[in-house]
């Protein structure tokens, strides 16, 4: 199912721990596992480099155009290093890309759609990005045409799983994508989170029909009630210690809805303490 892993790496230490699972899921699926370091064009730019050069005294900020560059070039050099030397010792098949380019289309324009794509939640600088992820996560999340996983900043071994299934197309993607993900990763039962915005035994009836034709694995079917982004969130964190990965389809509103409402991948993805798996 899975061709390929990318991971997408700065040097943060949100980067430096999608990089710890992209290893991991190399090792344990045996499959090739690719580190990206982006060059972000805009740090070569206009505004940037003229503000650079204001305040070291450059008359001409194009003079420190090639100088930037060289400091760009070496910090990537020594990340992707770092990570080479991560994935010998683990023994994962890895190899590196050093891209320029905007950060999310050049690692979201790498990527096949059997690929796995795995970032951080928040990159290098997270204080300067007045969104609330980062924004490259998200754009990366919403750009794919392959799942993403973002990550926190501690990684930990994936053996307890949560799908979140409301049984709409997305939901039932991402039900079957982990029938053989969890069959690689040696994990039979999983956790199913269905919200209902208020009782209802027929809705109920109907969830449980779809995850018994889509579903091939065990599942603890577990029942909330009230809105999907609040209640799935503070589940997560009362059950955080036991749960390692949660699994959910990726913008499954339509774009008007997010637009006035706002997206629940979103708003689980900023709050979730436990990586989120988003299946298109």
């Amino acid at each position: 199912m899975i061709k390929r892993l990318i991971v997408g790496t700065d040097g943060s230490k949100t980067a430096q721990v999608a990089e710890d699972y992209g290893i991991y899921l190399s090792v344990k699926l045996k499959k090739p596992v690719i580190g990206v370091h982006v060059i972000d064009i805009r740090l070569l730019e206009g505004p940037f480099l003229e503000d650079i050069a204001g305040a070291l005294g450059f008359s001409v900020y194009a003079d420190l155009t090639p100088k930037i560059k060289e400091i760009l070039e070496a910090r990537a050099e020594a990340i992707l290093n770092d990570f080479i030397k991560k994935c010998r010792e683990k023994g994962a098949d890895c190899s590196i890309a050093q891209i320029y380019g905007i950060v999310a289309n050049e690692i979201v324009d790498m990527a096949d759609e059997d690929d796995l794509i795995i970032v951080g939640k928040k990159g290098e600088h997270p204080e300067y990005v007045p969104l609330f992820l980062g924004s490259t996560a998200e754009a990366v999340a919403r750009k794919s045409k392959c799942p993403v996983m973002v990550t926190t900043e501690e990684f930990r071994e994936i053996k307890n799983v949560a799908l979140a299934f409301d049984g709409r197309e997305k939901s039932i993607h991402a039900a079957q994508y982990l029938n053989e993900f969890c069959k690689d990763l040696g994990i039979q039962k999983i956790k199913v989170l269905t919200v209902f915005e208020e009782e209802s035994p027929e809705q109920e009836k109907i969830i449980k029909n779809l995850l018994n034709e889509y579903l091939k694995l065990e599942y603890e079917f577990i029942k909330l009630e009230g809105y999907p982004e609040e209640e799935l969130t503070i589940y997560i964190k009362e059950h955080k210690d036991n749960l390692d990965l949660l699994t959910m389809g990726a913008y499954g509103e339509s774009k008007i809805k997010e637009l006035i409402l706002g997206s629940t991948t979103s708003y689980i993805m900023q709050k979730s303490e436990i990586p989120v798996l988003l299946v298109k």
